[in-house]
């Protein structure tokens, strides 16, 4: 964007000053990512008129070769923070580009300098993670202001006396509005080695964890240009939370020895100061950056999957009548994400889970996690028997599962880079079409962020024959988070079943028992994999209850969703099944 001739540009209330790159509206200013701003900016620049994609990709992305995608995720970005969910001031032409549809009052900034020119100009502190701060620096933006012609020299003076007020001018005392989503500020890891030149590790571990925690779509992580701002002396964490705007921190300390390598990692809730999780690792110090490169995989995976239950925790707290999309939609995935471990009442929870993510759908309709959140309901709607329950009528209906497929894919088409989305979407693909269609959207998902995990991912690779790297997989994964779930140790029996060894594999199914009482799959794998060690006895008691569960189990159902592709991997199962006494 051109900044030698910048304009305000005012419309709907929101004022876009070109200049600053900031948005507003009246006193607030609204989040807008970098891109997102300059998207905007093209639209607005070109109100009243149809500007195609080519244009605006040109414009924002120039000598970048980029996918429709980016640019549609930066026109949702756009419509949401201008409350523009019906669409009425951004519309999109199908197939060709996008109108700024509604009147835009245009401004030179010569004729228009409001008195507190001085004060308003602050500083930006949010930003994309792991990349440059797409503003000009201050010292610099300030100079163009003061080269204009039209900038008065009382002015001028006052905005060299800020210059030199230097930290003043960075840290507002002012807090900041929180994001609607979990914020975090990664604060530059502290060198406890007697060497000061080991600073630069410190640094650079502090640096993986911005740009790794920057990959996950549903953080808002600070950029390290401001996060950088506070190396040096402990400052208090709710000061620093009002300062940058965010609801957690990440602190650490970092020794390094010669014969040992010492990192310790805190999250702290910015506003309490409570420490929510804590973890130390020890390593030798050898293979210094791939050390580096595995311990800060193993903090950003733990890392999200504490923020995640914390955020949920908020979120049940929160009164009912302040709760938004984003709050709606953590309510409906908190109940999903306990529904295998109920026995009773399961019509009861996808019912209720359905209604939270509606709710978030009509608040925000671009609000992807809770497109994502309806389709897991209509896959357990399809999966699991609910007697007794109006949602029974969806039980196995291949209706009910092209339901599910429709939504996942709408939950990626409004936020095509979110892993998450292209995950579930993978899941539900491979009881529509087999393992391998699956496998294709979980390689898009990693693709898209290399930390993410799900359990799923090991159960692709197992039905595609591929069960020792799914073991590899799930071993990894429980590695970083110490209290996974107990569909993780089944997926893992699975693996081992697939395999041929069935005394590790009974071992893990035995718990499910206990821990997934519901699931009528722990009981068909259980009764298998006991009647080909010659356990009759267990095998029958499992049975039993696969019966009690499920009145009309048979083994061409299982089969039929498990699209298993390999005849001997599908004749262990089926065998084991027939001998246990499971009706074909």
């Amino acid at each position: 964007m051109d900044v030698a001739a910048p304009r305000i540009f005012q419309f709907e209330g929101f004022t876009l000053d070109a200049l600053r790159r900031v948005l507003r509206r009246g006193d607030r200013e609204v989040e807008l990512r970098p891109k997102g701003f300059d998207v905007l900016h093209c639209l607005v620049e070109n109100a009243g008129r149809l500007v195609t994609k080519d244009e605006i990709i040109e414009a924002v992305w120039p000598n970048v070769i980029v996918t429709d995608e980016s640019l549609t995720r930066c026109v949702s970005d756009v419509r949401l923070a201008l409350g523009d969910s019906a669409q009425q001031i951004v519309k999109t032409v199908p197939r060709r580009g996008y109108m700024f549809a509604v009147p835009v009052a245009r401004t030179e900034m010569g004729e228009a300098v409001p008195s507190s020119a001085v004060s308003s100009i602050t500083p930006a502190v949010h930003h994309e993670a792991g990349g440059q701060s797409s503003r000009l620096p201050l010292a610099q933006r300030l100079a163009l202001l003061t080269r204009r012609r039209w900038m008065a020299p009382a002015a001028a003076a006052l905005l060299l006396i800020a210059i030199g007020a230097g930290t003043w001018f960075w840290r507002q005392p002012a807090g900041l509005p929180l994001p609607d989503r979990p914020s975090i500020a990664v604060l530059p890891f502290v060198n406890a080695s007697a060497d000061p030149q080991q600073d630069y590790f410190s640094d650079g571990i502090t640096e993986d964890l911005i740009t790794r925690l920057s990959n996950f779509g549903q953080l808002f992580v600070i950029a390290r240009t401001s996060a950088f701002k506070y190396k040096g002396p402990e400052i208090d964490a709710s000061q620093i939370g009002r300062e940058l705007g965010v609801r957690y921190l990440l602190r650490g300390s970092i020794r390094r020895d010669a014969d040992r390598l010492r990192i310790a990692a805190q999250l702290i809730d910015a506003s309490s100061g409570k420490q929510l999780w804590g973890e130390h690792y020890e390593r030798d110090p050898g293979l210094v950056f791939a050390v580096r490169d595995d311990v800060t995989h193993n903090i950003v995976v733990t890392l999200v999957a504490r923020i995640e239950n914390s955020e949920i925790e908020r979120a049940l707290r929160k009164p009912p009548e302040n709760l938004a999309a984003y709050d709606y939609s953590l309510r409906g995935h908190a109940l999903i994400k306990n529904l295998l471990l109920q026995r009773e009442g399961r019509g009861e929870t996808i019912a209720a889970a359905r209604t939270l993510f509606e709710q978030a759908i009509a608040a925000d309709p671009r609000h992807s996690p809770a497109w994502r959140g309806l389709a897991i309901t209509y896959v357990h709607a399809w999966y699991n028997p609910t007697p007794g329950h109006p949602i029974d009528r969806e039980f196995r209906q291949q209706a009910t599962l092209d339901r599910a497929v429709e939504l996942a894919h709408k939950a990626v088409e409004m936020d095509p880079a979110s892993a998450e989305a292209r995950a579930t979407l993978g899941s539900f693909l491979m009881y529509q079409h087999g393992p391998q269609a699956g496998l294709v959207e979980f390689e898009r998902a990693f693709a898209l962020n290399p930390n993410f995990v799900h359990s799923r991912f090991a159960d692709a690779l197992l039905y595609s024959g591929r069960a020792s790297e799914g073991i590899d997989y799930l071993k990894r994964i429980m590695r970083l988070d110490p209290f996974y779930p107990s569909l993780y140790l089944f997926s893992l029996g699975k693996a081992y079943f697939f395999l041929g060894r069935y005394q590790e594999a009974i071992d893990l199914f035995r718990p499910g028992r206990v821990h997934l009482p519901g699931h009528r799959s722990v009981q068909a794998y259980l009764a298998a994999t006991a009647a080909h060690l010659g356990l009759d006895e267990e095998a029958r008691t499992a049975v039993a209850e696969l019966g009690r569960l499920d009145p009309d189990y048979k083994i061409s159902f299982l089969l039929s969703i498990l699209h298993i592709p390999r005849q001997e991997d599908s004749d262990r199962l089926a065998g084991g099944l027939r001998k246990a006494g499971v009706p074909d």
